[in-house]
């Protein structure tokens, strides 16, 4: 547990913790950088796909076939991030905002609503939904990785043909959308609007009620139970997002089959006179049923039923309730105002919100090795869920590591072209002195099998590597690569390195030998050797423990990068500047004077002899270099929710963060 009078000595400690301190701006800003970037980021035609692939050099996702969203649950988020515009538009008109304001918010809902409905339509089926779409034809991101794809991606129906939409339905998708949908048609949808959402309703609760509760998937080949697997008659977490499902289409349509199925699930599963209900800690079945219960409460009349679901909401709460989980907060204490500790949760989801950066980009992060820091921690201190905030927990300190980085070379031409060996065999080059994310390429693509070390040329294009399969050399800064085959006598290749005193000569350094191939065009590689020395010593991949140049010796260290300046006899621990106080690698490349180190934050680097760090800009946790991040669908939810029901007033909204 958590005591809220300490968060505020813990952060004004920190300082400025981490790079990004947009996390003080007030609420209201946040709210509308966090809104700017979902338009801006994560748009495939109003749909919200929360993790989006942004590569370093363009800055931008890619919404077609060719680009990587995590389609699999953009509609599950799109139907939350509905939730929350829907209680912005009800929280803007009820206050009386600026008519061009309101108009801007009901355009926001009625475009992520159209998109959510799409993701039926796409697929020619009436009430058959989608998980999400890309556009375009041909394969999609996961056909192209999964090592096994299956078959559920399909090009759209009609008028959606340019759509690639993905299939395998399950419960959670049908049960995200329908609470969405169900806010956003009491909340936001008007006029025609109304119509077309009661319609979208009918559509996708009808399709599980009319198949004797089972999704179809297309071409009927397989199905979903709607309830999973059950006894018959124990109330469950699956079974309420069905009955809140069953209720939401009653309340839409009016339609007596949503009325029967409604009463077998209340009778059959025991709902009246609910008094016992348990529930495993889970924060995704959380999510759902919490917002689920939302409109329970709000849509339900009979006193039976909704004592039934005060039961479920303490049993969630009992779990959730010392979590910090704003939307679970705010969604509880606006049912149960009598919550025991109601200030206490409050504070904490006030808290949540006020910690939250704008940049959601998914960070490394090591907050168990912050002492100072308990869970559930700070947003920007926390290893946040792959999509969706509330989804996760802030229990979780530590995540999204960066590959490490096993070598660093340095050509003698510019010491600001760096070349840079990662854990998985990759090889990255930075032309601007690893100033910029966006000034590392991978350079290793046409590389038959991973690397294992590497050695820059006198020439900024040229770079010699010893892979897994043999040595390699490319005179065109890894454009090209080149294989090879100094004589068996030399044993498994060490090292490649041009050679730095003969302008056309290549050394393979082997175990038991080294050997030297002269050329005079790029053709003559290989053909002829000449043993120049004896072997090497150690198997490929492995370096010297410490680095060392003029300004002394460096190793790695759990607690950062240990320095000695008198040859090894003493070491001193230096940190400053390294986001993570951890280091796995150092190194003390010839042709530079800069120190490297590989932690768990990416490459970081120093330029005064390793007394101070400073960001590489080389972070590996995906495909390459590429970043992802989630989006800010979740704190649109909840602080729109606060705004509503009254828990951030406007003073809290554009209170700027004191120390």
């Amino acid at each position: 547990m958590r005591n809220v009078a300490g968060i505020f000595a813990v952060v004004a400690a920190l300082g400025a913790w981490g790079a990004d301190d947009s996390w003080k701006l007030p609420l209201e800003q946040k709210e509308q950088a966090l809104e700017q970037n979902a338009r801006e980021r994560h748009n495939i035609l109003g749909l919200y796909p929360s993790q989006v692939e942004i590569w370093p050099d363009s800055g931008q996702p890619n919404y077609t076939t060719r680009g990587h969203c995590d389609i699999a649950h953009a509609v599950c988020w799109s139907a939350n991030y509905l939730a929350g515009c829907s209680y912005r538009y009800a929280f803007l008109k009820r206050s009386g905002a600026p008519a061009e304001v309101l108009a801007d918010a009901k355009r926001r809902a009625d475009e992520v609503f159209e998109a959510i409905y799409r993701c039926q339509l796409v697929t020619g089926v009436r009430g058959l939904q989608a998980r999400g779409y890309a556009i375009g034809r041909g394969e999609s991101y996961e056909e192209r990785i999964a090592e096994n794809p299956d078959n559920i991606w399909y090009q759209g129906a009609g008028e959606y043909a340019n759509l690639r939409w993905r299939g395998s339905p399950s419960h959670h998708n049908y049960s995200d959308s329908v609470h969405g949908l169900c806010q956003y048609y009491d909340l936001a949808a008007e006029g025609a609007q109304k119509d077309r959402c009661r319609e979208a309703i009918d559509a996708l609760v009808g399709y599980w009620v009319d198949n004797d509760f089972n999704i179809w998937h297309i071409g009927h080949e397989q199905k979903t139970p709607i309830l999973g697997f059950t006894d018959g008659k124990t109330l469950n977490m699956r079974i309420m997002m069905a009955i809140a499902g069953a209720k939401a289409a009653l309340h839409a349509t009016g339609d007596l089959k949503y009325q029967a199925a409604y009463d077998r699930l209340i009778n059959q599963y025991g709902v009246r006179g609910l008094k016992p209900f348990t529930t495993e800690k889970d924060f995704d079945d959380a999510e759902h049923v919490f917002c689920h219960l939302e409109n329970l409460f709000r849509i339900e009349t009979d006193p039976e039923l909704l004592a039934a679901y005060r039961v479920v909401l303490d049993a969630l709460w009992a779990n959730h309730k010392d979590d910090a989980q704003s939307l679970f907060t705010y969604i509880r204490m606006a049912a149960a105002p009598d919550t025991a500790d109601r200030e206490k949760a409050l504070g904490e989801a006030l808290f949540s919100l006020q910690s939250w950066p704008t940049d959601t980009t998914l960070q490394p992060r090591m907050s168990s090795l912050k002492p100072e820091l308990k869970p559930p921690y700070p947003l920007y201190a926390a290893a946040w869920d792959n999509e969706y905030i509330w989804k996760g927990n802030l229990l979780r300190g530590d995540g999204w590591l960066s590959r490490i980085i096993t070598e660093v070379s340095v050509p003698a031409e510019d010491p600001l072209v760096i070349y840079a060996l990662d854990q998985n065999g990759d090889i990255y080059q930075s032309r601007d002195g690893a100033e910029t994310a966006g000034g590392w390429f991978p350079v290793s693509l046409t590389l038959p099998s991973p690397a294992r070390r590497i050695s820059a040329g006198p020439r900024v294009r040229m770079i010699g590597a010893v892979c897994d399969d043999g040595a390699y050399v490319s005179l065109h800064g890894g454009n090209r690569w080149i294989r090879l085959a100094p004589p068996e006598e030399a044993g498994r290749p060490l090292e490649v390195r041009c050679d730095p005193e003969l302008p056309n000569a290549i050394l393979v350094t082997g175990e038991k030998g080294a050997y030297r191939t002269v050329y005079r065009r790029t053709r003559d590689i290989g053909l002829r050797w000449e043993k120049v020395a004896k072997g090497g010593a150690g198997p490929a991949g492995e370096k010297p423990a410490i680095a060392a140049n003029a300004a002394g010796s460096f190793k790695p260290d759990s607690g950062g990068v240990l320095k000695s300046a008198d040859g090894g006899n003493t070491w001193e621990l230096k940190t400053k500047g390294l986001d993570i106080a951890q280091a796995r690698t150092v190194f003390a490349p010839s042709n530079t004077d800069w120190v490297f180190a590989g932690t768990p934050a990416g490459l970081y680097l120093s330029k005064d002899g390793g007394e101070t760090w400073e960001d590489g800009h080389l972070v590996l946790q995906f495909t390459y270099n590429s970043r992802r991040e989630i989006g800010g669908a979740a704190f649109i939810d909840a602080y729109w929710r606060g705004r509503y029901y009254g828990f951030i007033d406007d003073a809290a909204a554009v209170a700027h963060w004191k120390e």
